[in-house]
């Protein structure tokens, strides 16, 4: 009866084993099939991970946010006993991106806003592509960046008289040779149009300019900087811009040199041929010399002096002679590359005045700047 019981046992187990094993081996299947896909995911997501990895070593984000106040005494020369005017307003929003592309090219975009409850501007201040191998002495630089006519090197909230009156913020196209002594630096750029002039005459500095109706491939800029000594930089450029007869040009160079506390920088840029006006050639000169003192870590005081000379014989009215500017920062906040810096400046301008006319000759302005970096 035992032996009865147990093949009957065995019989019943074997048969629901021979019916249900196909189940169990779809089953089977199955989870095999999710494992792999699993797998898979897995392996696509590490991809996806090792991807953005590789993205976020390559590219380098940077930006600003600036609060701006301005005191302005008086509003308008033109008018004797004017009244005074004041500003609030961030002077300058910046969102800044490398990229690095490959090991020999770069790409650098900073989009920038300034005066926003003005006008609300928001552009592109710069967009280059650099191709640059390490230890190659060749390099090229193109887009849209200041270009390389003047150092502006400034501790202040103002710029400098030079940029001012020169700068040449232009698409353009740069081609450097770095020889790897001294701190040698050659290169030849060209742009389009007649920028420095127009900016020139936009300045307001009394400038006697005529604007060309020029708009080709035509103007040149040379540039040679190089670092003899240890803080000390040396630069000349030369700038070469088409105009209705003859071409207009512009020389300048730039001393900074840093020892101890202490920063020394002076720039001189001024034409050395120009467009005849009225049949007479006026070749106008700017320059400045400043000094900046870290009197403590977060602290720095500065002083500034800028002169232009038009030119011209006599004294016209509204035409700067001269700057003065004393300003200093504090920096409030400062980590890794965050920074939180307060600065103020106070400024005061000079200007011609013809005999016998009465007009203000004199404008006091004080700067107050808030400014986040990272």
């Amino acid at each position: 009866m035992k032996r009865f019981l147990i093949m009957m046992v065995i019989f019943i187990f074997g048969l629901v084993f021979l019916d249900f094993s196909p189940v169990f081996a779809g089953d089977v299947e199955d989870l095999y099939k999710r494992i792999e896909q699993l797998e898979e995911k897995v392996e696509k997501q590490g991809e996806k991970t090792e991807l953005l990895g590789k993205v976020g070593e390559n590219i380098t984000f940077s930006g600003a946010i600036e609060l701006d106040y301005s005191y302005t005494d008086p509003r308008d020369t033109t008018v004797v006993n004017s009244d005074s005017t004041s500003d609030l307003n961030i002077g300058a929003a910046e969102l800044g991106l490398e990229v690095c592309f490959h090991e020999y090219v770069t790409g650098n975009f900073i989009l920038k806003g300034e005066d926003l409850d003005d006008n609300d501007r928001v552009f592109w201040d710069e967009a280059t592509i650099t191709i640059q191998k390490e230890g190659f002495p060749l390099y090229f630089v193109g887009g849209k960046r200041g270009q390389p006519f003047g150092m502006f090197e400034s501790h202040l909230i103002s710029d400098t008289i030079t940029q001012d009156c020169y700068e040449i913020a232009k698409t353009g196209a740069t081609v450097g040779f770095v020889p790897g002594i001294l701190g040698l630096d050659i290169s030849a750029t060209v742009y389009r149009g007649d920028t420095l002039i127009e900016h020139l005459d936009e300045a307001e500095v009394g400038a006697e300019v005529v604007i060309p109706d020029n708009d080709d491939v035509s103007s040149f800029i040379a540039n040679i900087t190089m670092e003899p000594a240890e803080g000390l930089l040396l630069s000349a450029y030369w700038d070469s811009e088409p105009g209705n007869d003859e071409r207009n040009e512009t020389l300048g160079g730039t001393v900074h040199y840093e020892f101890w506390k202490v920063t020394l920088d002076t720039e001189y840029i001024g034409a050395t041929k120009r467009e005849k006006t009225g049949g007479k050639e006026y070749k106008e000169f700017a320059w400045f010399a400043a000094a900046a003192f870290q009197v403590i870590d977060p602290l720095e005081i500065a002083v500034r002096y800028g002169a232009f000379n038009d030119d011209i014989d006599g004294d016209q009215d509204g035409h700067l002679e001269n700057r003065y500017s004393v300003g200093a920062s504090y920096t409030l906040f400062e980590k890794d590359d965050f920074a939180t810096t307060l600065m103020l400046e106070y400024r005061k301008s000079n200007y011609e005045n013809e005999a016998g006319v009465t007009v203000e000759d004199t404008v006091n302005e004080a700067f107050a700047k808030l400014a986040i970096e990272f």
